[in-house]
């Protein structure tokens, strides 16, 4: 009798299980036609238990029959439930402060790294070909590269009074766009560098602003190809891994101390492979000019940083917030030497 009272359990809880998809796939489809949605946006499986529950309004007690005889099923329904919150990103997603300025666990981090540090000789005739980027034509009379900040409050050491954030474009990014923007017109190359502040009056919508600003750039002019955000990192001064990043956020190039930098890449970016394989070149040419320059790259649990506008957008974080103005203008200059051969490798005659 036990054992028959179970089995008829087991069938009751899979076809209330059953019913509960059948009427998922009606309302969706019902939804579907009233609000005329493309068939692509509609699908059937990974639907969350709970918002079936709120369409039919069926009671509570029917899930926890269905979880005690499948105690698997409320833990599966969990962890997707957890990863439909990580992919269903909104178009613009914020610059999430937390987990990007403060790295608490930087070990996790270096294992992200895509290209290593070259053991080839570092002479310009040993600059690679950009195997993971495509080259482009543009007009190279007119500005190619848009180089913006989409934290440009964001300071070094002199600022720590201000919390590490300064208006002042001397002591922020300001300062180091023009650095690198004066390197790259020096060589050749055509720049449009601009020096508004998009993380004021609030941090709040940074990235919306500055999505707004290539938006308006690029209709301006469609020669407009490469797009770099300047950054600089940080970590806060309590941080157990303080001594570990100050010993990677400088290095010693031609006698002088100069900041070392880093690239991020975003996942959720359609393109996201093509702007990958552009920092992956970056770094490759870094590692051949000066080694020990450029950290790594760095892909983050989420996001897409606006780097879906261009295959060449590249979100560069020159030192951090305990480097010197001083060393983050000097590792500044040898960005801009960088992507000076970075552009000359990818432009077509």
């Amino acid at each position: 009798m036990r054992k028959s009272r179970k089995s008829d359990y087991i069938i009751l809880a899979l076809l209330c299980l059953i019913i509960l998809n059948i009427g998922a796939i009606g309302i969706g489809l019902y939804s579907s036609k009233l609000h005329n949605v493309n068939k692509k946006e509609f699908k059937i499986t990974n639907i969350p238990f709970e918002k079936v529950k709120n369409m039919l309004n069926i009671n509570m007690e029917i899930r926890k029959t269905i979880n005690s005889f499948f105690p698997m099923t409320k833990k599966l329904d969990n962890k997707r439930n957890s990863m439909e919150e990580r992919i269903s990103l909104p178009e613009n997603e914020e610059y999430n402060s937390e987990n990007d300025i403060i790295i608490e666990n930087l070990h996790e981090y270096e294992s992200l790294i895509i290209v290593k540090d070259s053991n080839e000789l570092n002479t310009i005739d040993s600059i690679p070909e950009p195997l993971t980027a495509k080259k482009f034509k543009i007009d190279k009379e007119k500005p190619y590269i848009l180089i913006y900040h989409t934290h440009a409050t964001e300071a070094y050491l002199m600022a720590k009074s201000n919390n590490y954030r300064s208006q002042d474009k001397k002591n922020n990014m300001i300062s180091i766009g023009n650095t690198i923007a004066t390197v790259l017109e020096a060589n050749g190359h055509k720049v449009d560098h601009v020096e508004t502040v998009h993380d004021l009056p609030s941090y709040n919508k940074s990235y919306s602003r500055s999505l707004n600003t290539i938006k308006n750039k690029m209709a301006e002019s469609s020669n407009i190809k490469v797009l770099l955000d300047i950054h600089r990192d940080a970590i806060v001064d309590e941080s157990p891994n303080m001594e570990t990043v100050k010993a990677k956020s400088k290095t010693d190039i031609g006698g002088k101390s100069v900041a070392t930098f880093s690239l991020v890449v975003g996942p959720d970016s359609v393109n996201k492979e093509q702007v990958l394989g552009f920092a992956k070149y970056v770094k490759a040419v870094s590692d051949t000019l000066y080694p020990g320059l450029c950290r790594g790259i760095l892909i983050k649990p989420r996001g897409k940083y606006n780097q879906y506008l261009s295959d060449y957008s590249a979100l560069i974080e020159v030192g951090y917030n305990f480097n010197t103005i001083e060393e983050a203008n000097e590792g500044a200059k040898l960005v801009g030497e960088v992507l000076s051969m970075v552009m000359s490798g990818l432009l077509e005659e």
